[in-house]
Order: C-alpha cells, then sequence, then structure tokens
C-alpha cells in the first residue's frame, strides 16, 4: 500500500514534514512530527523512521508502523497505536535529517564547496523514502517561511541542489569527532580542493583537517594554502606535528612560511629539525627578500660529473629523492662547482655505460643569488627554462629557481591561483 496521497510524487521536501500532526489507526491525533530518521550509507540514505512528539516525550515510529503520509492534510497517518511506539533512539548509522542536516552546511564534493542546507529533498521509490539530496536555493527557504508563491519566482543556480551521493557532512562528523568517516573523500582528492575546503571552515575544523591527513599529504595542503592561513594552521598544530610536516614541505615553501612564524616558535621549529634540513632552510631565510635567492630551492639531485648514465640512475632508485623538481639533473666538479645538466630523460634513455659529460649540456644559463626576483622571470622567459641554477661567485651551486615559483613572485595577485605547480 502506497504511503502518500499524492498520485506519484515526484519529490517531498523536509520542510514539509515538520510540525506534522500524528494520527494514530483509530484516528486520533497524538502527536507532532519532530524530525526524520535516515539510515546512511556512502551513497545513499532511506527513511527508517520518525521522531514524534507525545504528552512531552520523543517516541519513534518506525517506517513499517506508517500507513500513509498526507501532505495536504499535513498529517502523518500510522497503522499502530501510540502504546506501541518506543523511545526516541538514534543508530550510529542514521541521522536525524532535522536536527544534524537541515539549517547546517554540507560539503558539496563535486564543486568542492561548503553549502548551507535550506532543504533537504525526499524521494519515494518502490515504497521505501529515500533522501535524494539537499537544496540549498533561496526559493527553498522562502517556501519553508510559507512563501510559496516568492521561491517560483526566485532563480535557482546549477549548484542549488547537491545529489546526496556528493554530500559529505564533514562539519556533522567533526562534532562527532568521527575524523575517520569524515575525512575518508578529502584523502581522495587533490591538495588544492583540500586547501579549498580548509579555507572555508574555522580554525577548529582546519586543525582537524590537516591532522588527519598523512604528512605528505597535509604538507601539499598547506603550499596550495593563502599564505596568512597556511602560517595560522601551522601555529594551530603542536610541535611536533608541525616539524614532521615541515620536512615534507620543499625547502623554498619551509623556508616563506618559517618567515610568516613569531619568531619565537620559528627558532624552536628550526632547532628540532634534522641538521641539514635546519642548515638549507637557515641559509634560504638569510637571502634578501624579493632575490633569486629567497625564491630558490635547494631540493634539486645533483650527481658527480665523473658519473655514468647507469650509475647516476641507480642512484636515484636506491635514494628515492623526495625533490618535486627531477625533471633536470646537475652535474657537479670538485668543490659543487656546475659542470652541466641534463635532462632526466635524456639519462634514462642513454645507454648505461655512457658518461654523464657527454650527455650534459655544459653552457648552462645561471643566475646569481642576489639578482632581482623581476629579473629571473625575464631571464627564465627569455630562455623557455622551467627552472635555473643559481650559483656563487665560484660557480658553486646553490640551488635553483623553478618557473612556478618565479612567476609567482611577479604575477598580479589575481593570477596566481591559476598558476599550475610544474613539478607536482
Amino acid at each position: 500500500m502506497s504511503r502518500f496521497v499524492d498520485e506519484d510524487p515526484s519529490s517531498l521536501a523536509l520542510s514539509e514534514l515538520e510540525d506534522m500532526k500524528v494520527v494514530d489507526a483509530d484516528g486520533r491525533a497524538v502527536g507532532e512530527l519532530l524530525d526524520v530518521v535516515a539510515l546512511c550509507t556512502p551513497d545513499t540514505a532511506v527513511v527508517t523512521g520518525f521522531f514524534v512528539d507525545l504528552d512531552d516525550e520523543q517516541w519513534r515510529v518506525s517506517w513499517a508502523q506508517v500507513a500513509e503520509i498526507d501532505v495536504d492534510a499535513e498529517q502523518l497517518n500510522l497503522c499502530c497505536a501510540a502504546a506501541d511506539l518506543v523511545p526516541a533512539s538514534l543508530r550510529s548509522d542514521e541521522l536525524a535529517l532535522v536536527d544534524s542536516v537541515l539549517d547546517n552546511e554540507v560539503l558539496d564534493m563535486r564543486r568542492r564547496v561548503f553549502v548551507r542546507v535550506q532543504d533537504v529533498l525526499l524521494q519515494p521509490h518502490d515504497g521505501d523514502l529515500g533522501v535524494a539530496g539537499v537544496d540549498a536555493s533561496g526559493g527553498a527557504l522562502a517556501r519553508r517561511f510559507g512563501l510559496g508563491f516568492l521561491s517560483r519566482r526566485l532563480p535557482r543556480r546549477s549548484g542549488d541542489f547537491v545529489p546526496w551521493a556528493d554530500v559529505n557532512l564533514i562539519s556533522l562528523r567533526l562534532s562527532r569527532l568521527n575524523f575517520v568517516e569524515a575525512f575518508a573523500e578529502l584523502t581522495e582528492l587533490h591538495p588544492a580542493d583540500i586547501a579549498d575546503i580548509v579555507g572555508q571552515v574555522g580554525p577548529r575544523e582546519r586543525a582537524a583537517v590537516l591532522a588527519a591527513l598523512d604528512p605528505g599529504l597535509a604538507a601539499d595542503t598547506l603550499q596550495e594554502m593563502d599564505d596568512e592561513l597556511a602560517a595560522a594552521a601551522v601555529q594551530e598544530m603542536p610541535v611536533e606535528r608541525a616539524v614532521t610536516v615541515l620536512e615534507k614541505l620543499e625547502t623554498d615553501e619551509a623556508a616563506d612560511l618559517l618567515g610568516m612564524l613569531p619568531d619565537e616558535l620559528s627558532q624552536e621549529l628550526l632547532a628540532r629539525l634534522p641538521d641539514e634540513r635546519e642548515e638549507d632552510l637557515r641559509e634560504l631565510a638569510s637571502h634578501p627578500e624579493h632575490s633569486a635567492g629567497a625564491l630558490m630551492t635547494t631540493d634539486l639531485v645533483t650527481l658527480p660529473v665523473s658519473s655514468t648514465a647507469g650509475a647516476a640512475l641507480e642512484w636515484i632508485r636506491s635514494e628515492r629523492p623526495e625533490t618535486h623538481a627531477m625533471r633536470y639533473l646537475y652535474f657537479v666538479e670538485e668543490g659543487e662547482r656546475l659542470a652541466g645538466v641534463a635532462s632526466l630523460r635524456d639519462v634514462v634513455l642513454a645507454s648505461p655505460e655512457q658518461p654523464l659529460a657527454e650527455l650534459m649540456e655544459d653552457d648552462v644559463v645561471t643566475i646569481s643569488a642576489d639578482l632581482d626576483e623581476e629579473e629571473v622571470g625575464r631571464i627564465m622567459t627569455k630562455y623557455d627554462l622551467l627552472a635555473i641554477p643559481v650559483v656563487d661567485a665560484e660557480r658553486r651551486l646553490l640551488g635553483i629557481v623553478t618557473l612556478d615559483d618565479a612567476l609567482d613572485a611577479v604575477l598580479p595577485e589575481d593570477w596566481k591561483q591559476r598558476l599550475p605547480r610544474l613539478f607536482r
């Protein structure tokens, strides 16, 4: 038997059910509907019951105890007596939709943005009542206030309806400290998407998101965040966690981030880093702002020029350097002086016995650490370089500036978000 008076209703708004009169099997009004309970899986949610107010106490009506939902009469008709109901309770995999979803913010996983739920749409199907999705439109809000005529006139945007499969109840899950459930989907996202999400929540949620990510993903997310927000996020981390994440950051990004922290915290974090990492970061921090030295990173692969292609690849396989900028390999002579450069592709395609000296380009365009950042960008675009070595007066290799960092320093602010990270 159908539980709806309307003939084949296409959808039912949660707000239409709030405060409905509850009528028992004998036709007596026994209470008022308070909430709708749904059993939730990752992709679907199906209504399993209702919470009703009977004599100032909350009771649960199961879906099987519902005879029909009469939307026109605004009443929930039961097929049982009020005495058959049980006290209201929720299973761990159930949600009370009015209490937990309506008027709360949910994450639209398709568009990576938070939306405020103005209504929840329910969909009858094969005798069940499923949750179709959430409505974030102004029209839904107008409808809830009894302004149906206005709701039909308000324009609808493409993102106003979010299918339930795209809804992530991250705010609710954070409040329940259920981090595993809250972040299971987030860890599959690109760091830039996670950064967008983190930028839309408060300090507590931001700290919880970054704490739930593995250090490498947390570091990648920090690099995609606004500088001030990233600095705030590091300050919210326990010191040991911040150290672990800083170890995973690219050195130039880590140096920039440390420069934005309070001096006391910056020095404490530096002191806890491995000696080599600390030395690299202090060296980068010593260069004047807006110079090549301030832009450069020490995350690069250097190999002795006397080696062979096979030995170079064997070293890379065994050491597994974490640097992102391994498009080029840099070859050095005695005293760490730059001898030449070759693309990783050329080394991979060479015979294992071929000397690196035969593969490399020795006429390398280089810059000094004190060169102005705008000149760095001009030189790199002139010679069509993805990375440029930074050397001292004795041609000792100090680091490299990658094109994304060079452009990031000189592009207008509104262009920077569209700049890809070339070595990610």
